[in-house]
């Protein structure tokens, strides 16, 4: 019983990343009807970008020293004290971190706001009017486009990036079994679900989220209400450019940096097929399923199988249902 709970526990930190980084792609089809299959690739640049911004400008000689390692006096005579690897040492290396960190996601927020509204303004607006196939493959073509830029930007792989949070194991004992879990990733996990749930508010009570969901519902209608559409589908990249710049730092925290980020894009596709291309609420429910679906067939059957798990899960669903759990039956599939 306690293993099953450690690996319910995994599954739940995997699925809350999963439906974030979901939360993206959904935001997008919403608003135009199209499926962002280069959404893993704005993720890629999220990380690369918290990389640049928390790693290589602090070591800038321009930079002041107290972001490259910020040691107060306080902080000093707190690490001084701490038991090397407790969790008073890792909250200490944590906060002397706190300028980078903070310097690095402003600077991936800012960068990956600015290329998506490139992608959203030189690439997919001129498309308006064009068939919703056309579109899908314009964002199939920006795979290429995207990865071969990053590799002609960075050239690094497996760079570790400072964690969002203070990262230390925390053990606990449950059915006479020993469980732990990295304090990290359940502060990865707080702020994805903090993510998704202040977007959801934003799209539920703001002005801008009522012109999002009024778009989704009838372009013609939207327009002849006076609804800038165009503003809206730019709202909705910037939505996905937001979630992928935070994915992006917390999948470079947990793996290390390296392009193989960008694919993970394409298998949370399986996530939002399984929830319903529409439904924020069904990628949600569909993506806690996945991860613990996920772990439990990891502890059971190794690794190598947990890999296909989306994949067999959602052809399942789909048979049974054709528009994935909350997903509306106008949708057309791909």
């Amino acid at each position: 019983m306690g293993q099953f709970v450690q690996y319910l526990i995994n599954g739940v930190i995997s699925g809350g990343i999963l439906a974030l980084i979901a939360l993206g792609i959904v935001s997008v089809f919403k608003a135009t009807k199209v499926v962002n299959f280069a959404h893993g690739h704005l993720i890629l640049f999220g990380a690369y970008f918290y990389f640049t911004f928390a790693v290589m400008l602090p070591e800038a000689a321009f930079m002041p020293d107290w972001v490259r390692s910020w040691e107060p006096e306080w902080l000093v005579a707190y690490r001084a004290d701490a038991p090397s690897f407790s969790p008073k040492a890792a909250i200490a290396s944590w906060i002397s971190d706190v300028p980078r960190i903070l310097l690095g996601l402003a600077g991936a927020l800012a960068a990956n706001a600015l290329l998506a509204l490139l992608i959203e303004r030189l690439v997919m607006r001129p498309l308006l009017g064009q068939s919703t196939f056309a579109m899908i493959l314009s964002t199939v073509g920006l795979i290429w486009v995207l990865e071969g830029s990053a590799g002609l930007i960075w050239t690094a792989e497996a760079e570790q990036v400072p964690s969002l949070g203070p990262n230390f194991p925390i053990r606990f004992e449950l059915f006479g079994a020993n469980l732990f879990l990295f304090s990290g990733s359940l502060f990865n996990l707080l702020i994805a679900l903090a993510l998704f749930a202040a977007l959801m508010l934003v799209l539920r009570y703001t002005r801008s989220g009522v012109a999002i969901r009024a778009t989704a519902e009838d372009q013609s209608t939207a327009y002849a209400m006076g609804i800038n559409v165009p503003r809206v589908f730019s709202s909705a990249w910037l939505i996905a450019s937001t979630t992928g710049a935070v994915a992006g730092a917390i999948l470079a925290t947990r793996t290390g940096l390296s392009p193989a980020i960008g694919l993970f894009g394409l298998s949370v596709l399986a996530v939002v097929l399984m929830g319903g291309l529409d439904s924020f609420a069904g990628v949600l429910l569909a993506s806690m399923l996945i991860g613990v679906l996920q772990a439990m067939t990891q502890w059971k059957l190794g690794g190598e199988y947990a890999e296909i798990v989306p994949y067999v899960a959602v052809l399942i669903v789909i048979l049974i249902r054709p528009h994935g759990f909350l997903g509306q039956e106008e949708i057309e599939r791909i």
